[in-house]
């Protein structure tokens, strides 16, 4: 029989067997407590960390109430184990195979996994055969034939398959042997055959042992003593009309039902005449507990109720004899079928994943889609349609549904995620339903209430976190402080605190303290072993399920001066090495080289080497590279061993010192040629560093040459596009002399007369100073006899010709510029006419005066009109005739016409 539970499970055999969610073990009975069955974590196919099974918020749930009285089953990993002594015969009583079954729901904040479990129990040979009784008799006629049987008690093992009976023997006779015959319910039983003809008057009876035996290894056996009775011969035996029969015998049949009426008829008369029914010797005590024969009329009756989930045949072998002297039974076989009926409605085992109080399950809101909530598994213990039953889920408003797992097992699993706020309880209702004539149903109600979650996952102030410890500190020094924080409230907001290595993910040697987050060293360090640590530090809340954030600690073991230095070489013996000195050595000459090495880092590691006595010898050593040379002439007549003691410091603080002996002696050998120490190798960095100072000077000299020469050129640029005046001795040549009219005759006048200066003093315009108006220290110049020349105003004048007044204003003073010829007094209409032509060609006017001031004239001519054409022509534009096609410019009170 086969003991169904809803669980998950594993077992103990060797051989482990996973199809689809269903994983079959195999133990032997008999085994020893507390054997491992197996271990479900290892079935798991997902782990957040393989190296560890057991975490906060993941767990391996039994769903049903328990697994037998000799298995234990444990939550953290899913482990199983023999706990008490396992007998097959009393768990699974005689079935063929006896499979433990049941369900285990692995659990986790991330997903869930269904495991269904079969353990199956394996026989072994611990049980022997036995006869139910140890002497049995039977009568046999000695007139009966050839070939004559008479069935014998069958024996009983408790075991199975090949540890149960096999075979019968009986020990040696001549007239008898034995058929071994298996009933319909697998029962072997012997029958004895009579194999030669019987004569009472030389023998009335035969003692024969029969010995039943299994197929065990070893092999074991029972017996019991049969004693044959040979009768004298009656004339008839009774003779039933079948030899066989077959009943079918609903389970439902209600007590005392006739099930058979046996008739078996003997021809004699009288005592011989009247037949007597009885089970055979070989019908097991349970038959006869369940049906009854009547001794007299042959009836077959149920006495007890049959169930067809206990067992579906029974075999029966009916005897009836007569009341004669030495009577001959006769045998039939009676095989009884009992028919299942739907006499059991559908079992409904419902196992919450959650935690139930007081008959509501407690579901988190934050539950995604397709989670398992709780585990349905259906029994029936009818057969065919009967036992077939369908399931359904009512209330789940959309958010639960059922799903199937396998065979006879469903689970409720959500739909979609949950809202706690929308709707805070759910009423479920599991159906169960046969397909029997008429259906038998269950019902099952599953109140489902919504809790809070925990939906805030501590964080940490930083993502990276970085301490610095000494090494060689002692165990329990602080690092540094790691801070994290929840913003939830409660449990779901208390954090603790856990430090793992990285590369391994196990615990570190490091701890930090709940709460505070200070952390501190488990252990003294060495940096030469270990320099720096990186560490994954985990957060946890104490909400469920449980949220974690990680951050990476990085320890760095800051380096102490703990090691002294080590001479390497010359290799020291007792601390002291002997070197050969080639006599005559010169000054210059290295002897040997001092080397050393130290374990620690950075300052501390840096060597110096000294000598620290022997020196005045005429010895000298490098303090970075431990050469030790001569560093003047060595007098080698007067020793033959020279000692000199070399120490070896760090500059760690303290400093860390070494010290070994050197012992030069002399030898007849010639000193190397490059073998010579060079002090200029230390000037090397001086030269170099004179070198990169000589570059940077030259390149520094050069950019302020050329920077120099851009700005010289950019004033001479500038001073060019100031300009110089258009006329005559003002341009930036040596101009030719030119010819003026004054008065009623033509002047030649020379470039720059010093008399005839435009130059400003550069202190200003119209400034007293200016160098052709300086009247200080009655140098005054008389220019009145220039007057016809310049044409200027009595502004200019006042001004002394500075810069801002050099070129006459036509508007106040019209003059008529001609290269060759003076020009003739202009008419009113012409300078109505030239005022016009002016206005709409000053643009092309200022065009020529910019290109007129880069040409040079040989001839101008100032005119000196009367002044009462001055006051006529005042603020008029005077158009200038001139032979020339290129124009002419003049300004006229800011403004320039084409002349």
């Amino acid at each position: 029989m086969s003991l169904v539970f809803t669980l998950v499970c594993v077992s103990l055999l060797s051989e482990v067997v996973s199809e689809e969610r269903t994983v079959r073990y195999k133990i032997y009975e008999e085994v020893r407590p507390p054997t491992v069955i197996g271990t479900l974590a290892s079935n798991v196919t997902w782990t957040p960390d393989k190296t560890r099974r057991t975490f906060p918020g993941i767990r391996f749930k039994l769903m049903s109430p328990s697994t037998g009285s000799f298995i234990r089953f444990r939550e953290s990993d899913g482990r199983l184990t023999v706990e008490e002594r396992v007998d097959r015969e009393r768990v699974c009583k005689g079935n063929p195979r006896c499979v433990i079954t049941f369900d285990v729901a692995f659990v986790s904040a991330e997903q869930f996994e269904l495991f269904h479990v079969e353990v199956e129990v394996l026989d072994v040979n611990d049980n022997s055969p036995e006869f139910p009784r140890v002497e049995c008799t039977v009568e046999i006629s000695e007139s009966a034939a050839l070939g004559t049987r008479i069935a014998l008690d069958a024996a009983e093992d408790a075991d199975v398959g090949s540890n149960s009976i096999q075979t019968y023997h009986l020990s040696e006779n001549t007239h008898f042997s034995i058929d071994v015959v298996t009933r319909v319910d697998g029962v072997k039983y012997a029958e004895l055959v009579l194999v030669k003809e019987l004569d009472r008057e030389s023998r009335t009876f035969f003692a024969l042992k029969l010995v039943a035996a299994d197929g065990g290894h070893p092999a074991k056996s029972g017996a019991t003593n049969v004693t044959v009775k040979v009768k004298d011969a009656n004339d008839n035996s009774p003779l039933f009309d079948h030899s066989h029969y077959s009943v079918d015998v609903p389970e439902d049949t209600p007590v005392d039902s006739l099930l058979l009426d046996l008739n078996a008829v003997d021809p004699d008369e009288g005592l011989n005449g009247q037949v007597v029914y009885e089970f055979g010797k070989q019908v097991t005590k349970k038959i006869r507990q369940l049906f009854k024969l009547d001794y007299k009329t042959g009836h077959l009756t149920l006495q007890s109720p049959v169930d067809y989930e206990d067992e579906t045949t029974y075999e029966i072998d009916v005897q009836a004899t007569d009341l004669g002297h030495n009577p001959m039974p006769s045998v039939c076989k009676i095989i009884i079928n009992i028919r299942d009926v739907n006499d059991n409605p559908p079992e409904i085992i419902l196992t919450s994943i959650t935690s139930v109080t007081d008959g509501v399950a407690h579901v988190s809101e934050a539950t995604g889609p397709d989670i398992l909530v709780a585990l349905i598994g259906i029994k029936d213990k009818d057969t065919g349609a009967n036992g077939q039953v369908s399931c359904t889920l009512n209330g789940g408003h959309g958010n639960f549904r059922l799903k199937r797992a396998y065979e006879g097992s469903y689970t409720i699993v959500t739909m979609a995620p949950l809202d706690r706020e929308k709707i805070p309880e759910y009423n479920l209702t599991v159906v169960a339903e046969d397909f029997g004539v008429p259906p038998l149903r269950m019902v099952t109600h599953y109140i489902i209430w919504l809790t809070d979650v925990n939906d805030n996952a501590p964080t940490f102030s930083a993502k990276i976190y970085e301490g610095f410890i000494e090494e060689n500190q002692l165990p329990g020094t602080y690092i540094t402080t790691i801070l994290a924080s929840d913003q939830d409230s409660g449990l779901n907001g208390e954090i603790t605190y856990e430090l793992f290595d990285s590369d391994t993910n196990s615990v570190s040697r490091f701890a930090i303290m709940n709460q505070a987050g200070n952390v501190y060293a488990l252990q003294s360090f060495n940096y030469e072993v270990t320099k720096r640590l990186d560490l994954r530090v985990q957060a946890s809340d104490r909400g469920w399920p449980q949220l974690h954030s990680n951050a990476v600690l990085i320890i760095n073991i800051v380096d102490q001066n703990d090691n002294t230095p080590s001479i390497t070489q010359p290799p020291l013996v007792n601390g002291s090495a002997e070197i050969q000195l080639p006599r005559d050595a010169p000054p210059g000459y290295i002897v040997t080289r001092i080397a050393a090495k130290d374990s620690d880092a950075g300052l501390n590691a840096e060597l110096t080497y000294k000598l620290y006595d022997g020196g005045d010898f005429g010895f000298a050593i490098d303090p970075n590279t431990g050469e030790i040379y001569i560093n003047r002439k060595i007098a080698y007549d007067e020793y033959d061993l020279w000692k000199v003691l070399v120490t070896v410091n760090d500059n760690g603080h303290p400093s860390l010192t070494s010290t070994a002996t050197i012992h030069f002696t002399l030898t007849e050998s010639t000193p190397s040629n490059g073998n010579f120490y060079d002090e200029r190798e230390d000037s090397e960095p001086k030269q170099w560093m004179l070198i990169l100072i000589l570059a940077l000077t030259s390149s520094s000299l050069l950019f302020l040459a050329i920077l120099s020469f851009i700005l010289c050129k950019s004033r001479k640029n500038g001073q060019k596009r100031q300009g110089y005046s258009t006329l005559p001795g003002y341009g930036k040549d040596n101009a030719r002399p030119i010819t003026v009219w004054k008065g009623n005759s033509m002047m030649t006048i020379a470039v720059r007369d010093p008399q005839i200066s435009g130059k400003d003093s550069g202190k200003g315009d119209s400034d007293v100073n200016d160098s052709d108006s300086d009247i200080s220290e009655g140098l005054k110049k008389d220019y009145t006899s220039y007057k016809g020349l310049w044409a200027c105003t009595s502004e200019c004048r006042i001004l002394g010709h500075s810069d801002r007044c050099w070129s006459p204003s036509v508007s106040v003073n019209s003059r008529h510029l001609s290269t060759f010829s003076r020009t003739r007094p202009c008419s009113q209409a012409t300078l109505q006419r030239s005022s016009y032509d002016t206005q709409t060609n000053r643009s092309v006017a200022l065009h020529s005066l910019t290109e007129d001031q880069q040409s040079q004239y040989d001839y101008i001519h100032v005119c000196s009109p009367q002044s009462q054409r001055r006051q006529d022509s005042e603020n008029t534009d005077v158009q200038v005739f001139t032979h020339s096609t290129k124009p002419i410019a003049t300004e006229s009170s800011g403004r320039f016409t084409e002349a």
